[in-house]
């Protein structure tokens, strides 16, 4: 199958509208196997037409014109796919576009073609283009197609037939070129390149693709915001003749760093931290400080001159360096880790500021698969209940040692109903029954080895498990205090990892030591109360836990 895109945009291969094009091509390739071809519009010669019919009369069925157009209407014919690309220019398509769209003329036939019912008429094809199917894709720079694409829409209902042609517009597209925003905007385009494979597969878009194609990028309040954030220019003057520009606004002119900040400000999420807040940046190498004020649902850029509030949390970076981060070309947590930036004040902040900002995924934009496997959360109870059977019951009696043993273990794959089971039930499940396998031995005399033996054994394979896992990439810990992290996400910051590799070691540590005094302890009168008196040191370990989880990344992030 052969595809035909005509980028009709004159920034080329640089188009926004192209990011759109490109993912849609990409469902189609999933679909089908297919080639190709990009016609990049105004790269080419692509003169105006001279109306003067000699592709009618002189010439029938070609061009009078001697430019690129010739191997253009030749590849029109071969494909099977017409996807027109362009961007919205003041209510319809680019000069150049039109243009080439007016050297189509050579397709058709001169004679008249009057539909049935005797209301619409037009000129026939020239060649047989039943097979074809047409796709128009476009963004633009408004908030919302309705007055804006009525025109152009139109145009290529007539042209092709709302039967033939799929069309996908884009209000808001020029956030495509905004890398702070990738996530929301890959998001929508993941919606794209569904939609490619959906026309493919079906002949049409499924209705949930649709709707999450209509769907803005952003409110349009805040992509107001945003687009007169990128412009550095004075607005008009006043009757006074003096310019009407807010203290804001002013220092928005010129500066990057303010631009970015009141971009952020615009696209705030309040639902994300739900308290007020104050927000500094302090850019060390341009020595400029901005705050966003959050208050009520509303986030606005403070400046000097507007007069500062106490902060809740400062940053103070590097703009280059803070650009890359938002960018996703550094990662935050690791330049934080090589103090290449510094954050005082509430740490909490720092934890939801890209959901907060939104360059993480907007609320709802999962697939379905994925919001099943969000919707189960990780519990470590799970872990500790699993081992606790043995500890707790085997010092009593091998025999309901035993049973415990073997019914916790055999109960792990219904916990997995309810919870996220990680690979450390799976490996405990399996220590657990064979514990609970060698105390029924005991019970019946098969082995010479006793309950408070037993017992210590299950202390150490508890610690070996969390000791060896700190040479595993993610560490036990990590596994089970993601969900207040950002879920599977935080598994790709580094400074979570290292402060959970240490919060690992450190309970290793405690269960690789704890079967020393535990067979001491099991040789006492108080054999009956080790399992209790043993569950003192891990919860000291807990509250030791608590305290390190929030101490060692704020201890980090103060420098």
């Amino acid at each position: 199958m052969k595809v035909l895109v005509f980028n009709g945009s004159p920034r080329g291969t640089k188009s926004n509208t192209m990011q759109l094009t490109n993912a849609f091509l990409e469902g189609i390739k999933k679909a089908i196997d297919c080639e190709i071809e990009i016609v990049p519009v105004c790269q080419k010669n692509i003169k105006d037409c001279l109306g003067c019919f000699g592709c009618w009369t002189k010439t029938p069925g070609k061009c009078v014109i001697p430019d690129d157009m010739e191997q253009i209407l030749e590849a029109y014919l071969e494909a099977d796919i017409v996807v027109w690309s362009f961007p919205l220019y003041y209510y319809g398509m680019p000069s150049r576009v039109k243009a080439l769209m007016d050297r189509l003329l050579p397709l058709n036939l001169p004679y008249m073609q009057v539909s049935a019912d005797g209301t619409d008429c037009g000129h026939p094809s020239r060649y047989d283009m039943s097979g074809k199917r047409y796709a128009l894709l476009s963004t633009c720079g408004f908030y919302k197609r309705e007055n804006n694409y009525d025109a152009l829409e139109r145009q290529f209902d007539i042209l092709y037939g709302k039967d033939n042609l799929v069309k996908i517009f884009c209000p808001e597209g020029e956030l495509f070129a905004q890398p702070q925003l990738k996530a929301r905007c890959g998001e929508y385009l993941k919606s794209v390149d569904q939609a490619g494979y959906e026309w493919l597969q079906n002949g049409q878009i499924s209705a949930g693709t649709k709707e999450k194609l209509d769907q803005l990028l952003y409110p349009a309040e805040a992509f107001v915001e945003m687009a007169e954030a990128n412009w550095d220019i004075a607005e008009p003057a006043g009757k006074d003749g003096s310019a009407q520009k807010s203290a804001g606004r002013a220092a928005a002119s010129g500066s990057r760093a303010a631009k970015l900040m009141r971009q952020m400000a615009a696209i705030y999420n309040p639902s994300v931290y739900g308290k007020d807040l104050t927000l500094e940046f302090y850019f060390t190498d341009l020595d400029e400080t901005y705050q966003l004020s959050a208050k009520g649902g509303k986030c606005r850029m403070r400046t000097k001159a507007d007069g500062f509030e106490t902060y809740t949390t400062r940053i103070e970076t590097p703009f280059d360096l803070w650009m890359d981060i938002s960018m996703g070309k550094v990662n935050g947590a690791q330049a934080m880790m090589e103090q290449k930036y510094k954050t005082l004040g509430d740490f909490d902040v720092m934890l939801c500021l890209d959901k907060m900002f939104g360059t993480a995924p907007a609320p709802g934009s999962e697939t379905t698969g994925q919001k099943k496997d969000e919707d189960k959360n990780t519990n470590m109870s799970v872990l500790i209940l699993l081992w606790c059977a043995v500890w707790v019951f085997l010092p009593i009696h091998p025999a309901l040692g035993a049973c415990a043993g073997i019914l916790a273990a055999a109960c792990i794959p219904l916990a997995g109903m309810k919870w996220e089971l990680t690979i450390y039930e799976a490996i405990s499940s399996i220590c657990v029954g064979v514990i609970g396998l060698a105390a029924a031995g005991i019970q019946n005399g098969a082995t010479a080895w006793d309950s408070a033996v037993l017992v210590c054994v299950s202390y150490l394979l508890f610690g070996l498990i969390w000791t060896l896992s700190c040479l595993r990439p993610i560490p036990l810990t990590a596994h089970y205090s993601k969900t207040g992290y950002g879920g599977k996400e935080a598994f790709q910051n580094p400074l979570f990892i290292r402060t959970n590799r240490i919060l690992t070691l450190c309970w290793g540590i405690l269960y690789l030591a704890t079967p020393v005094w535990t067979y001491f302890l099991m040789q006492s009168s108080l054999s009956s109360f080790t399992g209790l008196i043993n569950s003192l040191c891990p919860a000291a370990m807990g509250v030791f836990t608590a305290w390190f989880q929030k101490w060692y990344p704020a201890k980090v992030a103060r420098g």
